[in-house]
């Protein structure tokens, strides 16, 4: 065995493969972006292999806002002394703040015994064909329904596939006689609940609004809503509801609006927006005529829609916090290529990646696997280029001639990467490589990366993060 043989040759231990400090297991360490102080962690649950979102909740206050307009004589039956109506709306700090709770997923570990050496055919698995970096295999299990957890009364939530969640914002009415004293006041709690689905490029909203408190002549309040999306987008459903009968203290209200990603740009693949609310609050017998109350959803939970994976159209809110890739070393099918894919991210000195479209990697992939000689040309799935860094990223697609060409194999329990051709010796510096492996393991591999590009809707120039385990 060679020195440069000698980096990759680890010992199977308590049925993992583990690696040696040279070898670096867990050394890839590098770009990962710092969470603003409005970040928290939130738990985890199971996903399918390789799934890992974002896990990070974002937040943001509510912004404040303040109208008053007349008082219409239609309005003065209930009360005769009212002059004029006051509507604020700000982030509210008590009352009902429960809304559904997240359960983010968490990065699943396999827990099967080290991957024995490959044989050299694999005729029991048939090559469906596609990419499966970019289309996974079709039985891929689905991630939980997306959903956000709600933190603090008065504030928006999201993740990069949670949706956006509004909890416990407060519309306060206030009615005023000729002399500016208050004569009555009205509360109305509002929350919403916005949805996005890496499968559909439409999109629902639910909302309700709860008339808390009522006091002096407001007795009871008429509460319409509206809502709008910025450009990329068009409302399909505006109104929530449509009534007028006052809600009384303590009476709800509830319904759902809908959007539509697909308004495109002319010659764009994708849109980026805000959602806007307007609420019309009057005392009955009023008509409304201008909102009462306005907010916009944050700048920094735009949801971005798209049509740029092959198959599927979705959207999702992109967030600083980096999707993760998860290999375990233990997988039964890809296993076996992990640890070499380890070692070179440790080289690279960085555990992030980026995206590029389908079509650069097709010329990724050639640059680093073509020409490529097959071991077993007679027999099927028998021997494969498995190319790391993938061809679907940015840093794939090194041209092959700098790259170690090498053979992963397990021979009495030892793992190692020996050089393919003996005439071109791997020298251990090098940061991409191409593998010999069989169709299952190289399709299998690529698949844990299409999986995640399908849930979290990585386009082309997304980053995310790649971790190992055991």
């Amino acid at each position: 065995m060679n020195q440069a043989l000698a980096r990759w040759a680890v010992p199977v231990i308590a049925l993992t493969l583990t690696l040696t400090a040279s070898g670096g297991a867990g050394a890839s360490t590098g770009a990962t972006s710092s969470a603003p102080p409005a970040a928290h962690t939130v738990p985890h649950t199971a996903l399918p292999q390789g799934l890992a979102p974002a896990t990070t909740l974002r937040t943001a206050p509510l912004a404040p806002g303040r109208t008053c307009s007349p008082v219409s004589p239609a309005a003065r039956a209930a009360a005769s002394d009212a002059v004029t109506a006051c509507v604020s709306v700000a982030a509210g700090s008590a009352g009902d703040t429960a809304l559904r709770t997240e359960t983010a997923p968490r990065k699943l570990v396999a827990t099967d015994a080290a991957p024995a050496s490959e044989e050299p055919g694999d005729d029991d698995w048939v090559d469906p064909g596609t990419d499966p970096e970019f289309e996974p295999d079709t039985d891929d299990p689905e991630p939980p329904p997306p959903s956000c957890k709600v933190t603090d009364p008065g504030k928006w939530s999201w993740s990069r596939t949670g949706g956006m969640c509004l909890n416990g914002a407060e519309i306060t009415y206030t009615l005023y006689d000729q002399s500016g004293k208050t004569i009555g006041t009205g509360l109305i709690q509002v929350n919403s609940t916005l949805a996005t689905s890496y499968k559909s490029l439409d999109l629902t909203e639910s909302i309700n609004a709860k008339v808390v408190r009522v006091t002096g002549d407001v007795t009871g309040l008429i509460v319409k809503m509206q809502v709008g999306c910025g450009a990329g987008c068009k409302t399909v459903k505006k109104e929530p509801w449509y009534t007028n009968t006052p809600l009384t203290e303590g009476k709800e209200i509830k319904g759902t609006v809908k959007y539509s990603g697909d308004a495109f740009a002319a010659g764009s693949t994708r849109s980026s927006f805000q959602t806007s609310y307007s609420a019309y609050v009057t005392m009955p017998g009023a008509a409304p005529t201008d909102p009462s109350a306005s907010w916009s959803s944050p700048v920094g939970a735009k949801i971005r829609c798209d049509t740029e994976q092959p198959v599927l159209r979705g959207c999702v809110i992109p967030t600083d916090d980096l999707p993760v890739l998860t290999y375990s070393r233990s997988h039964p099918k890809y296993g076996i290529v992990v640890p070499a894919y380890e070692e070179i991210m440790r080289r690279r000195g960085t555990d992030v990646l980026h995206s590029v479209n389908k079509a650069k990697a097709a010329v990724n992939r050639a640059a680093t696997c073509a020409p490529f000689t097959n071991l077993y040309p007679g027999k099927k799935n028998a021997d494969t280029c498995d190319e790391f860094p993938p061809a679907s990223t940015a840093e794939g697609g090194q041209d092959q001639s700098l790259c170690a060409e090498l053979t992963p194999k397990v021979d009495n329990g030892v793992w190692s990467a020996p050089a393919t051709w003996p005439e071109r010796p791997a020298t251990g510096a090098e940061t991409c490589m191409r593998l010999h492996v069989t169709g299952r393991a190289n399709y299998s591999a690529g698949g844990v990366l299409g999986s995640l590009r399908k849930y979290q809707r990585i386009v082309d120039g997304d980053p995310f993060r790649i971790e190992f385990t055991a």
